[in-house]
């Protein structure tokens, strides 16, 4: 049985680390008088944005193993009407996709998954562009393609650019995507209110971008030479060790890590270390402590081009304390 008003549907998309779990954040925060159901689609086999998320009275459900625009789009929309069956009605449904998606399957469930598409309805497609670094990702698809669907463009980490860049990407994002409202950011910090609630989807102009939006032969590809690998390590590390490590990953690697994030446990240390980097920036803050039970583990994601497993592995094991 369907609701008399569709609930309102937020994607939230953009290349890999352009900044959507610190808005997501954010978004949360400022709709705490909401309930909201947030979806997090990974690229990999784990999720580290459980640890990046704050804890809020949200439902957070992690979709993993699977772009959620290929092998577990069936996911989504059984998720989706498992949140239609509860008892508590949503105000609003988050959807955040990996870094490696291309929104269209996405937008696509809502469209034409006949029950789907009666009970929810897409507010805005929201993407995030990462100033500093997207002008070396334009080339491959799935940035492309974000751009190009979105009804909102986050410019985000601008304090990191020239006026001049900042003006020249400015108009090349124009051309890619001239019906999307452009906001220019640090830290993701735009009003909630002109992103949140203004039904800026736009069906024809997604229709113009991919006329076989609404049939069921729509097919992506994921770019190959894109990879992700997962380490994880009960025994504690050690705090110089994962400082040398960290600086050559980010001297040597960076060029080719486009994403890379974690969780460490020190030796040194009763805190969490949580580390995001993107190509070579890279920050580490101290996170929670570790509780009382709670098992001691590190966790890393590496996602990126042409990356050497068994280099980054091996790298791994020598931060061990």
């Amino acid at each position: 049985m369907s609701q008399k008003t569709p609930i309102p549907v937020t994607i939230l998309t953009g290349f890999l680390g352009a900044g959507k779990t610190t808005l997501l954040n954010k978004l949360l925060h400022d709709l705490s008088d909401q309930k909201v159901a947030v979806i997090i689609n990974e690229f990999g086999d784990t999720s580290i944005d459980s640890h990046l998320v704050v804890s809020t009275k949200e439902e957070i459900i992690e979709i993993n193993s699977g772009c959620i625009c290929c092998n577990v789009r069936g996911d989504l929309i059984n998720l989706l009407d498992n949140l239609m069956k509860q008892e508590d009605k949503l105000d609003r449904v988050v959807i955040e996709t990996t870094g490696m998606a291309n929104p269209a399957p996405v937008i696509q469930t809502f469209l034409m998954d006949e029950k789907t598409a009666d009970s929810f309805e897409i507010d805005s497609v929201i993407t995030m562009v990462d100033a500093k670094h997207i002008g070396q990702h334009l080339q491959e698809e799935e940035p492309a393609q974000q751009i190009a669907f979105a009804d909102v463009l986050l410019v985000n980490k601008t304090d990191l650019i020239s006026e001049a860049e900042k003006r020249e990407l400015e108009q090349q994002l124009l051309q890619m995507n001239p019906n999307a409202k452009q906001f220019h950011t640090t830290y993701g910090n735009v009003k909630t209110k002109d992103l949140i609630g203004k039904k800026s989807f736009d069906l024809d102009h997604a229709l113009n971008i991919d006329p076989n939006l609404l049939k069921e032969t729509h097919h992506h590809h994921h770019n190959h030479q894109v990879t992700s690998f997962v380490f994880q390590e009960d025994r504690p590390l050690d705090l110089d060790k994962v400082n040398k490590w960290f600086a050559y990953l980010v001297r040597i690697k960076g060029e080719s890590l486009y994403r890379y994030k974690g969780v460490l446990s020190i030796k040194q240390l009763d805190k969490k270390v949580v580390f995001q980097g993107v190509h070579m920036l890279f920050a580490g803050t101290e996170g929670d402590i570790w509780k009382k039970g709670e098992k001691r583990q590190s966790e890393v994601v590496f996602i990126g081009k042409h990356l050497d497993q068994e280099e980054l592995e091996k790298g791994f094991q020598y931060c061990l304390a």
